[in-house]
This record gives C-alpha cells, sequence and structure tokens, in this order.
C-alpha cells in the first residue's frame, strides 16, 4: 500500500545558467548547461522517497530515449513506475529553463505525452489504498490528463484518501469556477500568492489563505518563496520564517517544499513543524541545479538545518526546530 500517489508530469529538464534573460530577438551566452530529470510530480515523488517513504507516480512519457532518462531518476529514488503509461505517438515532456544569477528560472514548456495521462484501473485501486494523493497543477492544464487527475481526486474523495494539491500559475490557464469546485475534494493546497488571489479574488496574503479555507481544505500552505509561507487551518493563519540562503535554482523548490509538508503531516507532525520543513527542503533544494536525483534528502535537510537554526530569524521556534531535527534524524538513520 502506497504512502502517496502523485499524479502529473514527467520531463527532461534542460537548464542553461545565463548572466541575464535577453529582450526579445536578443542574445544571451549560456555559462553553462544541465541535463536533469524533473517534473512537478516526479520531484515530489523523489524527495518523498528519499525521506523513505512508498511513492507512486502517475503519469506518461514516449518511448524514446528521454523517457529512459527521466525515469531513472524516479528509479534510483525507489519510487515505484508500475503506474507510468508509455506512448508511441508522443515524446516525453520536454523543458529549457533559463536561470539567472539571482536562481531564478524561466520555462519554456512541452508538455509532450504528459497531457494524454489516463487513469487507468490499477491506479484507481492504489489511489483507493493510499495515505495522501498529491496532484501536480500541471495535470489540470488541459487533455486527457486533465480528466485523469480530477477521476483519481474523485475517487481518493470516495475513499475517504486525502488529497494535496499543488497550484502554480499554469492553472490560471483554466476555469477559476472550476478550480474552486474541485477545492471541495481537496484537503490541502499548496498556491503561490498569484494563484491565491486569482482564484479567491482578494489581495493579501492572508485574505487569500482565510478564502481558500472557506472553499474546503483544512489546509492551506501558500508560498512566499524567499519570505517563507503562510499556513492556515481551522486553528488559525500564521507566518513561517525563511531559511536565508544564496540560490543557485529555484527549479524543484516549490516541489520540494510541497514534499516537506506531506512529510510532516504523514509523520505527525504540528503544522508549525511541518512548515519549517517544508521551507527547509524548499530553501535547501535552491542550492543546487536542477531538480530529480539532486533534490535533498534527510542527510542535505539535517545538515543544512544544523547550519541555520541558529539564525535570529528562529527565536521562539526551539521547540519546533528541534521536533524536526530528531525527525530528520530517524529518516537519516532509518
Amino acid at each position: 500500500m502506497p504512502d502517496v500517489v502523485t499524479l502529473g508530469d514527467i520531463t527532461v529538464d534542460i537548464i542553461a545558467r545565463v548572466p541575464f534573460y535577453p529582450p526579445l530577438g536578443g542574445d544571451s551566452l549560456a555559462e553553462g548547461v544541465d541535463v536533469r530529470a524533473g517534473g512537478s510530480a516526479a520531484n515530489t515523488a523523489i524527495v518523498l522517497s528519499k525521506f523513505g517513504l512508498d511513492v507512486s507516480i502517475i503519469a506518461r512519457v514516449g518511448e524514446d530515449v528521454l523517457a529512459d532518462f527521466a525515469l531513472s531518476d524516479l528509479r534510483q529514488a525507489g519510487v515505484d513506475l508500475s503506474l507510468v503509461q508509455r506512448d508511441a505517438e508522443s515524446r516525453t515532456g520536454l523543458i529549457f529553463a533559463a536561470v539567472t544569477p539571482d536562481g531564478e528560472r524561466t520555462f519554456f514548456s512541452c508538455r509532450g505525452a504528459n497531457t494524454r495521462t489516463v487513469l487507468e484501473p490499477k491506479g484507481e485501486q492504489l489511489v483507493r489504498q493510499a495515505k495522501v494523493l498529491h496532484v501536480s497543477g500541471y495535470a489540470f492544464v488541459e487533455g486527457l490528463q486533465r480528466d485523469a487527475a480530477l477521476g483519481a481526486m474523485e475517487e481518493a474523495h470516495r475513499s475517504g484518501v486525502p488529497v494535496s494539491v499543488d497550484l502554480g500559475v499554469e492553472v490560471m490557464t483554466a476555469l477559476r469556477e472550476d478550480m474552486l469546485k474541485m477545492l471541495s475534494m481537496v484537503s490541502m493546497v499548496f498556491p503561490n500568492l498569484a494563484v491565491a488571489e486569482w482564484l479567491t479574488g482578494t489581495r493579501g496574503t492572508h485574505e487569500s489563505v482565510r478564502a481558500l479555507l472557506g472553499h474546503g481544505p483544512q489546509c492551506v500552505g501558500l508560498k512566499l518563496r524567499g519570505q517563507g509561507c503562510l499556513l492556515g487551518s481551522t486553528e488559525g493563519v500564521f507566518a513561517v520564517p525563511a531559511f536565508q540562503v544564496i540560490p543557485v535554482d529555484g527549479t524543484g523548490a516549490g516541489d520540494s517544499f510541497d514534499a516537506g509538508l506531506l512529510l510532516g503531516q504523514i509523520g505527525g507532525l504540528s503544522l508549525r513543524a511541518s512548515g519549517i520543513l517544508a521551507n527547509m527542503l524548499g530553501a535547501t533544494a535552491t542550492t543546487v541545479t536542477g531538480g530529480g536525483i539532486c533534490l535533498p534528502g534527510p542527510e542535505a535537510a539535517l545538515s543544512f538545518l544544523e547550519d541555520h537554526q541558529g539564525e535570529a530569524t528562529w527565536q521562539g521556534w526551539s521547540e519546533e526546530l528541534v521536533t524536526v531535527s530528531e525527525f530528520l534524524a530517524r529518516r537519516t538513520s532509518a
């Protein structure tokens, strides 16, 4: 029985480090290029699996060498690939990412076979058996994959399986009313501020979180990048500070944040401690290039926490920091 079933994209990411982003028709010579496995659902699955969870992924790839490359990272991390579909007519998803010196990345995505993902009977069965179904926002954008995502959520909801959803700017191409209706099936939602304001019609962080809670989710994790996150539940809304890092590449940071909140909630941590874990994994992800197998596991996270927990930002969080440190130590020795 899986701890988590993720549904979304598997891609190969071509990451170019450029000194600046050029104007339309201009040129910027890359200072280096890396090729990494990626995809939002794949990244979250890899981080969860690195922490010892039993994770399956529902996605679709082509019959090409890109698929073999992308799946190798998932396989190395221990993610169950029995629900991954092969497509003889579409290529594996490919993303070109331009990363500037501040770590900001700009994506150009060709989603390929991902858009043709379907929900098969075995996938339905594992969704019913899971502790959590996690759906990437890209899955709501188009094609058969959208139907598969909604079908999996309905199956989970009927079976009493909590559903978590990551919502990035890509969902702003969907119908707002449809996205709001979908939230009635969601237990945890992880948006950025632009999406939260768009969905709720509000302005401001606290207002957006409270409005989202009113649509059904029991937990909202609002990603605020360098400002940390704002968490909301029936117990109230509160901010969790950010860890101070010099970012190298933001690819996979949001996916790692999602994994942190899921790990904390599945592992029985308080929401405050889960927020620390989520911010920490998101921050750690920005210190490496690309996603996939490069994203943080428990050893890297524990080392990161030991280096940063003495910062003045964390005064008043000592109990939660100890809890997270003990959680990571157990995962490291497991």
